[in-house]
Formats: C-alpha cells, structure tokens, sequence
C-alpha cells in the first residue's frame, strides 16, 4: 500500500509541474500578441506619466515625463524572446540590431489581459528576477490603453 501512494503521489507531483510549465510556455507565446498596441505607464521613482506603443512590425515609440518635470521620448526596434527562461524584450534605439551602448535590455511577463510588466536593466544585462518595489525606476508597469 505504501508503495502505490508513493506512484500516486509522484504521478501527482509530474502532473502539476507538466500544468505549470504548459501555462509558462503559453504564457510566453500570448506575448507577442498580447504587447501590440499602446500602453499607459504607471508613475514610478523615474517617470510620472508615459506611454509605449509597441506595432506588429517590432517598432516602438516611447514617450515619458520625469519626475523632474522633463520629458522625452526615443523610438526604435524591439525584439523578444520567448525561448529564454524569462521572456526578454530588448529595446533598440533605432533599428534592432542596435548598438550594444543604447540598447534597453529587459524581462517581461504579462500580469493580466490589460497588464504588462518590464523590468529594465541597469547594468546593460538581462535581469535575472522581477524587483518586489513595482515603483522602481527600472520597472515599467503597463496598462492597455488601445
């Protein structure tokens, strides 16, 4: 009796990493769908206010104002990775490839249907993990506006 609690029990444990990763990889895929369109960036320690407009042909346009009451804007490329442990997103300024020196390096995860969140390197590395403070400067928390 021991023993088939412990198939069961092992049985149990594969289907649910089996349902985890399948909802991880279709998690990912939705990515590239799902980021298409114009997203509202929320205030952070960096920005007050913004919007990022990602197309179907992997342009963006970012348009921000800084806490200091400035603002600005770059447009450019962007290319995702959904193979990687972590989706990553870069964003080139200009065309992708871009130069190593300007690009943006990040990881992204969808939170919702309407819900993005990027979190951007500061040392010209892919992040390793999303920061727990969604106020941080290097986080970009989106919401769908079109």
């Amino acid at each position: 009796m021991d023993y088939v609690k412990r198939i069961l029990i092992i049985i149990v444990l594969l289907l649910v990493v089996n349902v985890i990763f399948t909802e991880e990889v279709i998690a990912k895929k939705d990515i590239k769908q799902l980021i298409i369109g114009k997203w509202e960036i929320a205030a952070n320690k960096r920005v007050t206010s913004g919007y990022i407009i990602f197309t179907e042909d992997g342009k963006y346009d970012l348009t921000e104002k800084y806490v200091d009451g400035s603002g600005g804007g770059t447009k450019g490329g962007y290319e995702l990775n959904c193979k990687a442990m972590q989706a990553t997103i870069k964003l080139c300024l200009g065309a992708c490839p871009g130069s190593e020196w300007t690009n943006r390096f990040a990881i992204i995860r969808i939170l919702s249907d309407d819900k993005l969140e990027i979190c951007i390197s500061s040392d010209g590395n892919y992040p390793s993990e999303f920061t727990e403070d969604k106020t941080s400067k290097n986080t970009m928390i989106l919401t769908r506006i079109e």
